[in-house]
């Protein structure tokens, strides 16, 4: 004979699978800034807006060839930029985010092969990687929001 119990229980647990495989969940995509998220990323505009000029002074190394100094320019005053970057990209909205990701990484790749190509003194490399870490910095500070 078949207790009363586990029938009941077999049929609530169909019943649960039941509204659980009919309900969905719509994810918003939040398509503007809050006044919090804007005030947060604002924090770090001035940071960034000091890594960028730091960029030009490792230009500036680059144009007088002083290969030691660059490379100790990229690993010193520019250490914290990646930190900085990824941290203001995860504050962005979902459609700026990525391509801020992908501008941070594709960034430190231009200056990991400033860095290598100092090694090896190849100037033409260094200027062509720099000019593509100087563009990317730059679209990277144009996605942040304005005040």
């Amino acid at each position: 004979m078949i207790r009363p119990r586990s029938i009941l229980a077999l049929m609530m647990s169909f019943l649960m699978a039941f509204l659980v495989s009919c309900s969905s969940v719509e994810v918003k995509v939040p398509t503007t800034y809050t006044a919090a998220q804007i005030q947060q990323i604002q924090r770090y505009v001035p940071t960034l807006t000091e890594f960028r000029s730091r960029m030009d002074n490792l230009g500036a190394l680059i144009q007088k060839k002083n290969w030691i100094d660059a490379k100790t320019y990229i690993h010193g005053p520019l250490g914290d930029l990646r930190g900085t970057m990824k941290t203001v990209s995860g504050s962005l909205l979902p459609k700026s985010k990525q391509q801020a990701l992908d501008l941070t990484k594709s960034l430190f790749a231009d200056l990991v092969e400033i860095d290598n190509a100092a090694k090896l003194a190849d100037y033409a490399k260094i200027t062509a990687s720099y000019s593509k870490a100087v563009k990317d910095f730059d679209t990277f500070l144009q996605l942040l929001p304005q005040a």
